[in-house]
């Protein structure tokens, strides 16, 4: 009878664990989820509905004020997603040959030069910005969008060269050698056999590169000085804030749609966000 009282003891201790631990995860999904919904409430507001009561939705529903918070939201968006269209490809283009080259070919100092690229991403960015400013000053290329443009290019492959390098090691040497026997040239074994396979880790190292293009405020704020240039971010903080100051519901309409397109971008690209993660964990 003793062990029969344990076992249903337990038994009983089992379901209530779990009902403990299914509400924490509740309050917890609310905690987080909540912040965005009342984001959303407020935006369909007018100013004083705001000021009478922001905590919870009313009627009528002012989606005017997306429409007007997207005069000039919709500038900056074109301005980050041309800034992120050409930076993008070549940062791939850079980072996928430099990691194959880094990966498959051997000549002297190899080790040496990866290494010493890969200690750069020991280096905090904010080290460099100063520099950096200089530099690009001197060349004339600032409120120009290679201001943007170039840096993207030559920093975020640092990090790209890594992932990819520890990816394309991975793959079976088995590969390079049948198609070195079909003929296939250095060139033709990096098109034809380590691009189509790492279509993924491409993929993830794209998607994070664009939420870094999207979030990135200091850079873009030291480097444009025309408020037609700037990014999403950098507009919003410097000159969307200021214009819309005394009607909050507006500044929430053109945050939720200077966020739309990440949402949308994580909700369709969420698989291969996740598969290219998966893949470079088990490749490294």
């Amino acid at each position: 009878m003793g062990i029969a009282k344990q076992k249903h003891l337990r038994r009983m201790k089992r379901p209530l664990a779990q009902t403990v631990l299914h509400l924490v995860i509740l309050i917890l999904l609310i905690c987080l989820l909540y912040p965005l919904v009342m984001s959303v409430f407020i935006a369909l507001k007018n100013q004083e509905a705001y000021r009478s009561d922001p905590w919870v939705p009313t009627l009528p529903l002012w989606f005017s004020n997306f429409r007007t918070a997207f005069t000039l939201v919709g500038k900056y968006m074109r301005n980050t997603l041309l800034v992120a269209g050409i930076s993008i490809p070549l940062l791939l283009a850079v980072a996928s040959v430099s990691a194959f080259v880094f990966a498959r070919m051997k000549f002297p100092g190899r080790e040496f030069l990866y290494y010493a690229v890969i200690a750069l991403m020991m280096v905090p960015g904010v080290l460099t910005l100063i520099p950096q400013y200089m530099l690009y000053n001197q060349m004339g290329l600032l409120d120009t969008y290679a201001v943007l443009i170039v840096p993207i290019v030559l920093g975020g492959s640092v990090g790209g060269i890594f992932l990819l390098r520890s990816f394309f090691s991975g793959i079976p040497e088995s590969l390079f050698e049948a198609a070195s026997l079909d003929g296939c040239t250095v060139l033709q074994s990096y098109r034809y056999i380590c691009l189509p396979l790492s279509k993924a880790i491409l993929g993830t190292l794209a998607i994070q590169q664009i939420v870094g293009i999207w979030n990135d405020i200091v850079w873009p704020s030291i480097t444009i000085s025309d408020p037609d240039m700037w990014t999403i971010s950098a507009g919003l903080y410097r000159q969307f804030v200021n214009t819309y100051n005394n009607n909050t519901p507006v500044q929430f309409a053109g945050y939720m749609l200077a966020s739309a397109p990440l949402i949308l971008l994580f909700i369709f690209a969420n698989k291969y966000y996740i598969e290219g993660l998966t893949s470079a964990g088990i490749k490294l």
